[in-house]
């Protein structure tokens, strides 16, 4: 048992609040991949115990891209305007958020299901789980997303129950111990089915001392989804779906767009958008090896990011930090969902460098070190605003 939940921890991504995970969950199979660690939350899914062969990829014919939802008339910055641009950045992300999202909404995917399952002694102090949920799906509703969503709610108390009630509806029962830790069940991890019918499924530890946290009522929920949309952009390409998605991204983008999203579309106001964004950066990832934010320690974050490896490393938490700057500011440059279209360009089966050329019109080796310069300037600004 102990080995397995190591490899369930390994190949998981976490996300959002103390500790948010992704699991990638097979039907009616134990390759259940989650990651969760209590105080840390990350989403993102794998297999742990996978086929020998699970990625299979379609013949590319992807040679120019157009970005789903940009917008002539909106503001937007070029790469070499961040710095000059550092007050205007979130304003710009956070708007194209709203417009793609009000956009969206006249078009409400109504026929996606939602299956919410609440364990038996769990008091939730936050109720409106499903809106949220469906909210982060319509603000993706325009890319492949996953046939529908099952989120388990539950307390410590109830881990047993979500574990035969994960197993009763065809998922890997395990999962439910990723978001628990020290007889605490606080994080959140979510993924998509290995096989179809591609089904999205989350986990969310529920504790009464969270309630006081913001980010717990709708961000928490939006990045959670925002993450089987992800793996959802290679279903009908790649025999496991999670799994490519894991090989395909660096770790602070995993993250990264799944922040952005939960804290742009979670909260209803910018000036609430600003406040969640400092305390995001400034509250909860500051440990060693990273005691500082220059661009050169940045930059090295950066190419240690490596897709299919970096899941393991122990910074993988500063994806919820650096990598949601870095995401906030592409989508500034090139629309809030830029980053989801990059996505679905790596799924057609161009790599991660070839997908961010074509998305934003500069190279990765040439953008990273301006993103850096730009990400530690933001972060300076916080600490001392």
């Amino acid at each position: 048992m102990n080995k397995l939940l190591i490899i369930l921890f390994l190949l998981l991504i976490t996300c959002g609040g103390s500790q948010d995970n992704v699991d990638g969950v097979e039907p009616s199979s134990n390759n259940l991949d989650t990651t969760t660690s209590a105080q840390d939350t990350t989403s993102t899914t794998a297999n742990a115990i996978v086929e020998e062969s699970t990625t299979t990829i379609v013949q590319d014919t992807t040679t120019t891209t157009i970005l789903k939802n940009h917008c002539d008339n909106c503001e937007y910055v070029s790469i070499g305007e961040l710095n000059a641009n550092i007050n205007n950045v979130p304003q710009f992300a956070w708007n194209d958020y709203q417009r793609i999202y009000d956009e969206n909404i006249k078009f409400e995917n109504e026929t996606f299901e939602i299956i919410l399952n609440i364990g038996p002694s769990t008091d939730l102090y936050f109720l409106d789980n499903e809106q949220y949920l469906q909210k982060g799906i319509n603000f993706w509703q325009n890319f492949a997303l996953p046939d529908k969503y099952y989120g388990f709610f539950y307390n410590y108390t109830d881990l047993d129950w979500a574990i035969n009630e994960l197993n009763s509806s065809g998922f890997e029962g395990d999962m439910a111990r990723a978001p628990c830790r020290d007889g605490v069940c606080s994080g959140a991890n979510s993924g998509i089915y290995q096989r179809p019918p591609h089904f999205g499924v989350g986990t969310f530890g529920i504790n009464s001392s969270d309630s006081i946290d913001t980010y717990r009522y709708g961000p928490l929920h939006i990045h959670e989804v925002t993450h089987s949309v992800v793996a959802a952009q290679w279903i009908g390409i790649a025999r496991n779906p999670q799994q490519s998605a894991n090989d395909a991204s660096p770790c602070w983008l995993n993250e990264g767009i799944a922040h952005a999203a939960g804290l742009s579309l979670g909260v209803g106001t910018y000036e609430e958008y600003l406040d969640i964004r400092s305390s995001q950066v400034t509250g909860r990832h500051i440990r060693a090896p990273f005691n500082d934010y220059s661009p050169s320690t940045i930059l090295k974050y950066y190419n240690e990011s490596i897709p299919g490896i970096c899941i393991k490393n122990p910074d993988y938490v500063l994806g919820y930090s650096i990598g949601y700057l870095t995401v906030e500011a592409m989508n500034a440059m090139s629309g809030a969902d830029s980053a989801m279209h990059m996505y679905s360009v790596m799924a057609s089966g161009k790599d991660f460098e070839e997908a961010f050329e074509l998305t934003y019109e500069i190279s990765w080796n040439d953008a990273k070190p301006i993103f850096a310069e730009y990400v530690s300037s933001v972060i300076s600004n916080l600490f001392n605003s």
